[in-house]
């Protein structure tokens, strides 16, 4: 899953979530994702954005640190219920 997901997922900015990843990395809870280049439409533009992209079990422990109250809502989407 993208940082770019995890941020629509718990309605947070991505420049947010990004900061909120690299803290979890620098205490050791996660390693670094690897940084992916994405091309996304803003209004008539197409932009584009630098992403984490997480392996499951990391942005769990992501969105858990975010915000609790959607760990639920990550769940689901992995088990493929929204």
């Amino acid at each position: 899953m993208s940082s770019m997901e995890i941020a629509e997922l718990v309605e947070a900015r991505h420049d947010s979530v990004k900061r909120a990843i690299e803290r979890i990395v620098e205490r050791g809870v996660i390693s670094l994702p690897p940084m992916v280049e994405v091309k996304i439409q803003r209004e008539r533009r197409l932009e584009t954005v630098s992403t984490y992209q997480l392996p499951k079990r990391d942005t769990f422990v992501v969105v858990a640190q975010l915000s609790p109250e959607f760990t639920a809502r990550l769940v689901d989407r992995w088990q493929g219920r929204v």
